[in-house]
């Protein structure tokens, strides 16, 4: 890594001129002496002032030693008057002779007392620019003079490095925070080429808005191989302790890692990866190839233990969410292998366990400014009902309390903004499914999302022994959302479906066919239930309409016209058909249909009428023709009803409608036909017999006249 090899070549530097600066202070005999020179080259090359207000201490044989006490470097203008840097104390020594056989040997580096104060101000300038501008310069010259004049490293021996009791700030007047780290201490053992040696670290993180600490501790075993250029940190063992306001609670976490850099092959790579933190356990490695280049990309493995999401969020002083089933939720798991570089990342192999329930799949995100997501998900079985909200509780309503008036207007929250910057292509296959207790099998969908567009085309699934095939839309392009639904059922049980929806209430059942088209918009359901608009048709074969025997009506409304007791019967409250078809538009909420027609063995049936959704009202007729026998109250025959049009209406509240049929009309015309009939079968022959008697009256009283019998 560039900063890992900067920080070595600083650490030569150092030492160079320090063994430069030693030489030439005891040469003089009076190091002291130059305490005003040395910070008079530095006032001239900085524009800084560099204060030393300890004593300059120097060996010279057999170790070229240095020792520095309190001294500080002023801060860059225009910012904080304390010092950019101060330190304690320093002490450095370097063996002589083995410098000239290309060898380096430091005794000892050891830095007390250091206080680092870094800031950036609200345009962006930062309290070290001058300083590294410089430094990048002086950098470049001496490695293009190292790589034309001065041979490698034969070897590198230092006895150890020591930072004790530093201090480094950091303000951002741009992003309005402050962090501290005190204190850090850092020690590092023996340095030699190609051998391990121990390095600890340990410091305290502090933030003030929101408050946060956080405490690090780092072991492990280091080692340099300068010719190779590997560097390597085995055995790694990283401890965090962390509490404040911008955590839920005090949290725990431990890092276990073998790291290594090879520069040689330019790869970093970090194996036996261990992340333990609130009870969940991450596993696997991660390798970054093309390093140094312009583009590296990080690939790698990573697997969980198997987790509890409620206790994951009891640590995390969160209240898990209340469920169905109390009881999912406990047993998740995740494997995945991922790639990422600077443009886009991807998980190559995706595998989630979620309680009974395995996911596989991957998805790949490019362009993080603007995210482009991708992504295929396949998911064996899951019942998502166990995963919702417990049904409320509902209270049994007060005699006094008012009735709900019409449907609930308040706003829907979408998360509009999030949508309309969405770019999103993920395609899901389901085995097996449970939602609001429906059952559906073999489910496919494709889900599109651009420029607040989001689109389901198509979803298809098996669904009570027949297929459903739907496409969705969801357009939050202005300012009201616009919604769009296209369904096609095709061979379905409605019967079935409409129990499982509505807890055995259904109110339709047989095998359905249908299409329809239907959009709406608005920001609630009450402005989306009056905005509804479309049309469709529908079928259905060898079902029965429940809530409503029209056999029955008929009888009760005969019984009532005769003066007779209505009497109850045991048959089921459902009209049966061997087919019943229609279509109908929507128009502002309103449903007309004209068309329904529906036969069965016993009736025939024609509909039309309205359903006004959003003032929650029926207005329906439906004329019926009995085509056999049916039998009124103790089993008498209502023969004289057969061929005849019989008018039922449907009126009022859909939670309350009301069934009318008036007989009335329609037995008083057939009375008046039946009574006519009687008379002029009775009347009839005697009018006869008069006729022949009176005539024979008549002839017996007409002269005879000759020829005249």
């Amino acid at each position: 890594m560039k900063w890992l090899k900067r920080v070595l070549i600083a650490l030569v530097l150092l030492v160079v001129l320090a063994g430069v600066l030693a030489v030439y202070l005891i040469a003089t005999f009076d190091p002291n002496a130059y305490k005003d020179r040395i910070s008079a080259v530095v006032k001239e090359q900085t524009g800084r002032d560099l204060v030393i207000e300890g004593e300059i201490g120097l060996s010279l044989f057999p170790w070229l030693g240095l020792s520095l006490g309190e001294t500080w470097l002023s801060n860059a203008e225009g910012f904080a008057d304390e010092p950019f840097a101060r330190i304690g104390e320093v002490e450095l020594s370097v063996a002589l002779m083995p410098l000239l056989r290309r060898e380096l040997q430091v005794q000892r580096i050891r830095l007390v007392g250091l206080s680092l104060n870094l800031e950036r101000d609200a345009q962006g300038r930062s309290n070290w620019d001058d300083l590294v501008a410089e430094a990048e310069e002086d950098e470049r010259e001496d490695r293009e003079r190292h790589e034309r004049e001065a041979p490698g490293l034969k070897d590198l021996d230092i006895g150890g490095v020591e930072i004790l009791d530093a201090r480094v700030s950091w303000r951002d007047a741009q992003a309005g925070t402050a962090l501290r780290v005190d204190p850090l201490n850092f020690e590092l053992g023996r340095i030699r080429l190609g051998v391990e040696t121990p390095l600890s670290l340990s410091l305290t993180l502090i933030q003030e808005d929101p408050a946060l600490r956080a405490s690090v501790d780092l072991n492990a075993l280091v080692n340099l191989d300068l010719d190779a250029q590997r560097y390597a940190l085995r055995r790694l063992v990283a401890r965090l302790q962390a509490e404040g306001e911008a955590l839920p609670r005090a949290m725990e976490a431990k890092l276990e890692a073998d790291a290594a850099v090879n520069l040689a092959e330019d790869v970093a790579s970090l194996e036996r990866l261990t992340l333990e933190s609130l009870g969940v356990q991450l596993v696997g490695l991660v390798r970054v190839n093309n390093l140094t280049g312009e583009k590296p990309v990080a690939t790698g493995e990573l697997r969980s233990n198997t987790f509890s999401v409620r206790e994951l969020l009891t640590k995390l002083g969160e209240a898990a969410p209340e469920t169905a089933d109390p009881e999912v939720l406990k047993k998740v798991a995740v494997d995945l292998a991922f790639e990422a570089n600077a443009e886009a990342a991807s998980l190559s192999q995706l595998l989630i366990q979620l309680d009974d329930t395995r996911l596989r799949g991957n998805a790949r995100v490019s362009n993080y400014e603007r995210p482009a997501i991708r992504a295929e998900l396949d998911v064996d079985r899951i019942n998502l009902d166990r995963y919702l909200p417990p049904p409320a509780k509902e209270a049994a309503p007060r005699p006094d309390a008012p009735a709900r008036e019409g449907w609930p207007d308040d706003p829907i929250d979408l998360p509009v903004e999030m949508l309309r910057s969405l770019n999103l292509n993920a395609q899901l296959t389901i085995g097996e499914m449970i939602i609001n207790r429906l059952n559906l099998a073999r489910i496919s969908l494709t889900l599109t999302a651009r420029d607040g567009l989001v689109e389901v085309k198509p979803l298809t699934a098996n669904l009570y022994n027949g297929s459903v095939e739907a496409l969705m839309s969801l357009d939050v392009r202005g300012d009201t959302p616009r919604y769009s639904f296209e369904p096609r059922l095709q061979g379905v049980q409605i019967g079935p479906l409409l129990d499982d929806m509505t807890e055995g209430k259904g109110k339709l059942a047989g095998t359905t066919q249908l299409n329809a088209r239907i959009t709406t918009r608005g920001n609630s359901v009450k402005q989306m239930v009056s905005a509804l608009n479309g049309d469709g048709r529908f079928e259905f074969a060898n079902g029965a309409v429940k809530g409503i025997n029209i056999a029955q009506i008929i009888r009760d409304a005969e019984a009532r016209f005769r003066g007779r007791t209505v009497e109850r019967s045991d048959e089921p409250n459902q009209t049966d058909f061997s087919e019943l078809r229609g279509s109908f538009t929507i128009a502002n909420g309103v449903v007309t249909n004209n068309d329904l027609a529906a036969s069965s063995p016993l009736l025939r049936v024609r509909g039309q009428g309205t359903a006004d959704l959003p003032r929650e009202q029926l207005d329906y007729r439906v004329d019926t023709t009995l085509v056999a026998t049916l039998e009124g109250q103790g089993g008498r025959s209502l023969d004289e009803l057969r061929g005849v049009n019989l008018p039922i209406r449907i009126r009022g509240s859909f939670s309350d409608p009301s069934f009318s049929l008036d007989l009335r009309p329609i037995l008083e015309g057939r009375v008046r036909e039946e009574a006519g009939r009687r008379i002029e079968e009775q009347v009839t022959p005697r009018i006869e017999e008069r006729r022949e008697e009176i005539e024979q009256q008549l002839r017996d009283r007409l002269p005879r006249l000759p020829g005249l019998r």
